[in-house]
């Protein structure tokens, strides 16, 4: 489908920035409702971590300076392979079954969402 609508990408950077799995589980979908969270409440700046796994150059240049906050669901931990993968070694990682949520058993609640926020709204 073609539109006319202006073709760029919502992301950008800034000082504190944040990607997430945004995987099919309940925590993919808790990690990435995490990161929005952190986003809308300007505590950093969200970025698409498909940009990273295409080889963005862009975007991974300015990670290298950046704070970076990667939330993973799970143990596979997509979101800090692909930092890894493309050369980005310093960032701090939240895996939510760490924190001893269970992939498939975590219904994306208000209050798992506020528990799990408040963790990575201050991790520096």
């Amino acid at each position: 489908m073609e539109t006319n609508e202006k073709k760029s990408c919502l992301c950008g950077t800034s000082e504190f920035n944040v990607v997430s799995c945004s995987g099919a589980s309940d925590l993919g979908q808790i990690s990435d409702l995490v990161a929005r969270r952190l986003r809308d409440n300007n505590v950093r700046k969200m970025n698409c971590l498909a940009m990273i796994a295409i080889d963005d150059k862009t975007l991974i240049n300015s990670f290298q300076s950046a704070n970076v906050l990667v939330i993973d669901g799970c143990a596979v931990d997509c979101g800090r392979k692909i930092l890894e993968n493309a050369g980005i070694t310093k960032f701090n990682h939240l895996r939510l079954t760490d924190l001893g949520y269970l992939k498939g058993k975590t219904p994306p609640t208000e209050e798992v969402l506020t528990a799990i926020y408040e963790k990575a709204e201050i991790i520096v």
